[in-house]
């Protein structure tokens, strides 16, 4: 078996992995590499969509590989026939599927059932890159591209076995790979992990099979591996609502929307505190969807604590129409702003000028982790700006959705595979310093023999 590196080596995120047998060859995560793509993209000079992948491949943004791109993408002329077997998605965060709509036709995709859902929402209330789906509903002249899997499903592709594992993330539904290669060679791709998160156990059955399975080689995130922290999901959530009942007026929430624990968090602290968390339409179409995964312990848009607001606009989309239809909306921005507790995110900070929160009584509760980049941290500092204008006051409550190093060191020592290959982190050397199996650290598009 060889591995491929294309991305998320000396980086966070941009995740995509091909493993490479005599015959068969398949991706693990097909992920957009935000830093790559920074590096000479940035506001309007972005690449050119209408040129194909020319931009993309001309700073190796993309990898050039015979038959992966659909056809329309085709490079150096070649031929129709799809040159990867089939693509593995861990999770639903763009880092890992952001590529996946430009994957040739025939190349099937496998997701977690909850991926799927998660990413079909994206598809639907968001205006995808090239105008193309990433998942392509079925007709009768041709099959969808997408194929699912839970816990306990093996897939089967020649010279292939893949066993998907549930781990705890931040966003539900992630999952970590076991591949085994012609029956001779197993590895381990964790994806993104945590045992900090309201599902441990989760991470705790992969490492418990990993153990078993003797992995010539795992695969493992590190983008928290030079820092510890003890903060977990459940001291967000007591201490959210806390600091909810310390405020006299308005409740802002800013959190990611497919962060269903946090949004949990914030529904269970609104609930305490006899108040009811007001979403957004976009993440009400989420919701939408995913309460019907019996599997899943969500909150429903007709529970009597989560309530939807209706941002003024000039023109509604259809699938907002649909919602406006089957639930109740806010839609005055003049509601009681002591009965809420209201999701407001950096891109709908806008809100905020039609609702003005009563300034000093209300609280501005910033559940992200510190700025990464030079962006980020403008991005931050433009927020910032918004909150001293509203003189709001200002909290920031947060658990990582990756493990700190201290649990990366547990991860590893319990499941003891032979060669440890740190993926996803800008600091793979820290792994050498902190375990004592045999490191190799990748490098981006050199093969690597196990």
């Amino acid at each position: 078996m060889q591995i491929v590196p294309y991305g998320g080596v000396n980086e966070v995120g941009g995740n995509c992995f091909l493993l490479k047998s005599k015959n068969t060859r398949i991706l693990l995560d097909f992920g957009r590499s935000f830093k790559q793509e920074g590096t000479y993209f940035e506001g309007f000079l972005l690449p050119r969509t209408h040129q194909g992948l020319k931009d993309f491949l001309e700073f190796d943004i993309l990898p050039r590989i015979q038959g992966l791109y659909a056809q329309e993408f085709a490079i150096d002329n070649e031929i129709s026939k799809p040159g990867i077997d089939a693509c593995f998605l861990s999770h639903a965060h763009l880092d890992h599927f952001g590529n996946l709509n430009l994957l040739h036709k025939d190349i099937p995709v496998y997701m977690g059932e909850t991926a799927a859902t998660i990413i079909q929402s994206i598809q639907d209330t968001t205006r995808t890159r090239f105008r193309r789906p990433y998942i392509r509903q079925a007709t009768d002249d041709y099959p969808s591209n997408v194929r699912t899997f839970r816990t306990g499903d093996v897939i089967q592709i020649p010279e292939f076995e893949v066993t998907p594992m549930h781990v705890d993330h931040s966003l539900p539904g992630s999952y970590a790979f076991i591949v085994e290669g012609n029956k001779e060679h197993k590895i381990g791709y964790t994806g993104d992990l945590r045992l900090h998160g309201w599902r441990k156990d989760l991470t705790r059955d992969f490492i418990e099979i990993g153990k078993k399975e003797n992995l010539d080689a795992l695969l493992i995130e590190g983008t928290n591996i030079n820092e510890n922290f003890d903060m977990n999901e459940k001291r967000v959530q007591e201490e959210l609502s806390e600091s909810i009942a310390k405020t006299d007026g308005l409740a802002i929430a800013n959190y990611s929307l497919r962060d269903i624990d946090r949004f949990r968090s914030f529904y269970y602290s609104a609930k305490k505190n006899s108040r009811k968390l007001l979403i957004n339409i976009k993440q009400a179409y989420l919701i939408q969807l995913l309460q019907e995964d019996p599997h899943l312990e969500i909150p429903r848009l007709d529970d009597p604590y989560i309530k939807i607001y209706k941002r003024p606009k000039r023109k509604y989309y259809r699938w907002e129409q649909n919602l406006f239809e089957n639930y109740s909306m806010v839609e005055s921005p003049g509601f009681d702003q002591t009965e809420y507790v209201f999701h407001c995110d950096f891109w709908n900070l806008t809100d905020l000028i039609d609702i003005q929160p009563q300034p000093k009584e209300s609280t501005y509760f910033y559940s992200h982790g510190e700025p990464f980049d030079e962006e980020g941290l403008i991005d931050y500092n433009r927020m910032m700006e918004w909150i001293h204008h509203f003189r709001l006051d200002f909290k920031q409550y947060h658990a990582s959705g990756h493990a700190p190093r201290s649990d990366l060191k547990r991860i590893v020592d319990e499941i003891q595979p032979q060669l440890v290959i740190p993926i996803h982190t800008e600091h793979p050397e820290m792994y050498r310093e902190m375990v004592d199996i045999p490191i190799l650290l990748p490098k981006r598009k050199k093969s690597i023999s196990i």
